[in-house]
């Protein structure tokens, strides 16, 4: 029977960098703070800013596939 692979979750290295830089935290605990591993304040703050600029990476996105497509 075959097992199921795990899926794993690709982040915008980008953001990461980013919230790396604004609060001096290594690539790996950001990672665990967006997967859950970590609880507590600084981890929700991580994941809600993470988020919020995610959302804005994907609509600056669409408003430029919006302009392509009107060319």
């Amino acid at each position: 029977m075959d097992k199921p692979t795990k899926k794993r979750t690709n982040y915008n290295e980008e953001i990461l960098n980013v919230l790396k830089q604004k609060y001096s935290y290594s690539l790996t605990y950001i990672r665990m703070c967006l997967r859950g591993d970590r609880a507590g304040e600084m981890p929700d703050i991580i994941k809600k800013e993470y988020n919020s600029l995610d959302n804005a990476a994907k609509n600056a996105i669409q408003t430029q596939l919006k302009i392509l497509n009107t060319k």
